[in-house]
């Protein structure tokens, strides 16, 4: 089976998807490890800074590009684990979407999330297409 983004040196997944989706289920790509947050929008933006700050930069953005998406409580992000550095400009993204989230305010409710879930899944994978089509 071909793992293209499998870190053959140290064994471990090169890019890492950060997410509190619950439509995302374990192996939902086995190219990609997932760390699943329980919890809301928060607990996403607390987890992926804490990895900008311990050898990991952002590849997709934590800030969505329409106001409804930017609401959702849904969010999964790429990471890429780039050894010993510290991402500042991965974390002036992250500030600026918790800004926006917080402004903007969060929608949540069950009849939408469900939805909002499908949504952040298919743009989650057209991402990952995408770094697929890139190559290693």
């Amino acid at each position: 089976m071909n793992r293209p983004f499998l870190n053959n040196r140290e064994g471990a997944f090169e890019f890492l998807v950060v997410s509190n989706n619950t439509a995302l289920h374990p192996g939902f790509d086995e190219r990609f490890e997932v760390q699943k947050i329980p919890g809301g929008l928060n607990e996403v933006y607390n987890a992926i800074s804490k990895l900008l700050q311990n050898w990991h930069t952002l590849i997709s953005s934590p800030l969505p590009a329409s106001v409804m998406l930017i609401r959702s409580p849904v969010r999964s992000v790429i990471l890429k684990r780039t050894g010993p550095r510290f991402d500042s400009q991965g974390l002036l993204v992250l500030e600026k979407a918790r800004e926006r989230t917080s402004v903007l305010g969060i929608f949540d409710s069950k009849r939408s999330k469900d939805d909002l879930e499908m949504i952040d899944k298919e743009q989650l994978l057209h991402s990952i297409s995408q770094l697929v089509e890139l190559g290693p």
